[in-house]
C-alpha cells in the first residue's frame, strides 16, 4: 500500500452494512426481529416496542444492552432470536472476495453482532478465510461500540497498535473512539448520505461501500 494507508498493518472491519452492502436489507430484518422480541418480552404493542428499541439503540449502542440494563434479560436468547434469518439471500461480491485478501497485514472483524452470526455471514460471503480474528459482542461482555472500553479490549486481545490500524464502519459514530485512539478511519456512507454528516473530523476517508474503496486503494496498486 502507498499513500495515506502505507503505515497500516491491521485492518479492522465492522460486519453489518460494511462487509456486505446495506442493499441486502439484512439489518432491516434483524431490526424487525428485535422489535418482535421486545414486544413479546415486555408484553407491549409492537409500535411501542419499536419506539423502545430505537431508544435503547440511541442510549446504549444496542437494543440488547438496553434490554440487559433496564430489564435484566440474559443475552443468549435475544441474540439467537434476532439473528435467526436466512443468509442465503445475501449476495457475494467478487471484488471483495478478490481484493480483501490482498490488504497487507492482519485483518479483523470488530462487530456488535454475536460470533455465530459473524462466522455464518462471512461464510456466506465467501470471505471467512480472509480474517485472522473475530471480535464479537460476547468478547466485550456485551458492551457495544461505541463504548471506549470495548475498543481497548479489542486492541489488547489482538495486539493491535491503533496508530497502525485502519477501521471501516458504516456508522460514523463508531469511528469517533477509533479516531480518538489514533486509528485511521474509513466511513461507508451508502448511496444517499445526508450532506450534514459528510464532514465529521473523525471520518478521515469515505466511500459509498467496501468494494468501491478496494478498487480505488487495492486494485489500482497491483
Amino acid at each position: 500500500m502507498t499513500g495515506p494507508f502505507s503505515h497500516i498493518d491491521s485492518w479492522v472491519f465492522d460486519l453489518d452494512n460494511t462487509l456486505y452492502d446495506a442493499e441486502a436489507h439484512v439489518f432491516v430484518e434483524v431490526g424487525a426481529r428485535m422489535t418482535d422480541f421486545v414486544a413479546a418480552h415486555l408484553n407491549i404493542p409492537r409500535p411501542e416496542a419499536d419506539v423502545k428499541r430505537k431508544h435503547f439503540f440511541r442510549t446504549y449502542g444496542t437494543t440488547l444492552r438496553g434490554m440487559m440494563t433496564e430489564h435484566g434479560i440474559a443475552p443468549d436468547d435475544f441474540l439467537k432470536h434476532v439473528h435467526d434469518i436466512d443468509l442465503s439471500v445475501v449476495p457475494q461480491c467478487g471484488i471483495t472476495q478478490k481484493l480483501l485478501k490482498q490488504l497487507p497485514g492482519r485483518r479483523f472483524i470488530f462487530t456488535n453482532a454475536p460470533r455465530h452470526f459473524a462466522e455464518a455471514m462471512t461464510a456466506q460471503l465467501g470471505i471467512r478465510d480472509c480474517f485472522e480474528g473475530i471480535f464479537a459482542i460476547e468478547d466485550a461482555a456485551y458492551w457495544p461500540k461505541p463504548h471506549m472500553d470495548t475498543y481497548h479490549v479489542f486492541l489488547k486481545k489482538h495486539g493491535v497498535d491503533p496508530k497502525r490500524a485502519c477501521m471501516f464502519e458504516d456508522m460514523e459514530v463508531n469511528l469517533k473512539p477509533a479516531h480518538d485512539l489514533g486509528m485511521t478511519t474509513v466511513w461507508f456512507h451508502g448511496r444517499n448520505p445526508d450532506p450534514a454528516h459528510l464532514n465529521h473530523p473523525h471520518t478521515h476517508h469515505k466511500a459509498e461501500k467496501l468494494s468501491d474503496w478496494l478498487v480505488t486503494h487495492v486494485e489500482k496498486k497491483h
